[in-house]
């Protein structure tokens, strides 16, 4: 995730979902959305998104509200061979 935040692993956002998060980080770093994300706008089955420990697939997904200091967890599948 590093590479895709401009090497920070900890970064802040703007929006009250967390589709509207995502739209803000990928503002301010070219093409978060589109790794994040897949061509019909959900998640990516790679990624796995958490809000404050809940996976936003059990929750409403990108539609799922957000608030100050609500902390999200974005998390690459890894590979393995």
């Amino acid at each position: 995730m590093k590479d895709l935040l401009g090497g920070s692993d900890q970064v802040t956002c703007e929006g009250k979902t967390i589709g509207e998060c995502i739209a803000d980080l990928d503002y301010k770093f070219s093409g978060f959305k589109s790794r994040v994300l897949d061509e019909k706008g959900e998640i990516n089955s790679s990624f796995m998104i958490f809000l404050d420990g809940q996976n936003l697939r059990i929750l409403d997904g990108l539609a799922t509200s957000v608030k100050d200091g609500d902390e999200v967890n974005i998390i690459p599948f890894a590979a393995g061979g």
